[in-house]
């Protein structure tokens, strides 16, 4: 377990570092107004995992897709995450002060500054789909460029916000179906994207993207339990942003609809389908398999 647990920590500094080089470089070579740029800086590398980029790197290299290659898809997935925490962020939405540690973009740069930098984020993310440079066909760029759309527009994480918020309403009752419905749009999604955008530029069967899309739904449950579990028992310092949020704003959780013990116990029912999708896949997996227990057992 240790040994696996060090491969992993590897693989994702080295991915790590390849990608924010990659997004330095390229964020560097837009023509945008001084402030509109730093807001753009500011919102990708001021700190994170790169968890989503990594798990296109992952599931690319077992297709034998080369870095020159998936660096796209994995740059703008993470601009497009970035420019949801930006909005999360934002006074209107979730009020929160704090990202990774540092001010958020709102309070650095005002709120019209955070609005339009994130959806400066959000366009960028499908140019860089859309890019010349980006060496597949054309007809797939634009199934990858319409699943990335599904899984973040009306249909995807928006929906997921716009239901996140509607659920605090206290004459609101929530239920497991609606947080199972909130849960997968707002953040299972865009994770499922990520495991089939790097099986199928890696050419993966019809059967093995199935295999990884459902997969990817489920690290989706996996992260956002977590995340639940982690605002009522992590502390700040470590997650770099403020805890008990989910109970002051009446969100819709499974601690909130059950309890922690639920909560802890769906954790532990997810990590075992997670790992029983991967049997599906007729590939060495041992890397994503150590990335759920990871992801179960992060601190931040």
């Amino acid at each position: 377990m240790e040994k696996n647990n060090k491969i992993l920590n590897s693989r994702l500094n080295q991915n790590k570092n390849y990608i924010e080089r990659e997004l330095k470089r390229i964020l560097s070579d837009i023509a945008a107004p001084k402030v509109l740029k730093e807001v753009m800086f500011y919102a990708v590398l001021n700190g994170g995992k790169r968890i989503r980029p990594f798990i296109i790197s992952e599931v690319s290299s077992l297709y034998k897709v080369k870095f020159s290659v998936f660096k796209y898809p994995a740059m703008a997935i993470e601009m497009a995450h970035c420019f949801s925490l930006i909005y999360d962020d934002l006074p209107c939405m979730d009020d929160d002060d704090l990202r990774r540690g540092k001010p958020s973009v709102h309070v650095k740069f005002g709120e019209a500054n955070a609005l339009l930098g994130g959806a400066s984020l959000l366009t960028y993310a499908y140019n860089i789909l859309a890019s010349s440079k980006f060496s597949i066909e054309n007809k797939n760029k634009i199934n990858l460029i319409n699943n990335l759309s599904n899984a973040i527009g009306h249909k995807g994480m928006l929906a997921g916000q716009f239901l996140d918020l509607e659920a605090e309403n206290p004459n609101k009752k929530p239920t497991i179906r609606k947080f199972n419905n909130i849960q997968e749009k707002k953040t299972g999604l865009l994770i499922a994207f990520c495991c089939y955008a790097g099986g199928y530029i890696g050419n993966a069967t019809k059967k093995e993207l199935e295999a990884l899309y459902e997969f990817g739904l489920i690290l989706g449950r996996i992260f956002q339990i977590t995340d639940d579990i982690l605002d009522k028992e992590g502390t700040q310092e470590l997650l770099g942003k403020k805890v008990n949020k989910d109970e002051e704003q009446n969100k819709a959780t499974l601690i909130k609809i059950k309890s922690l013990d639920f909560a802890k116990s769906e954790l532990e029912k997810f990590t075992l389908k997670a790992k029983r999708k991967l049997l599906l896949i007729d590939k060495n997996t041992e890397v994503l398999s150590v990335l759920i227990d990871f992801l179960c057992s992060r601190s931040s």
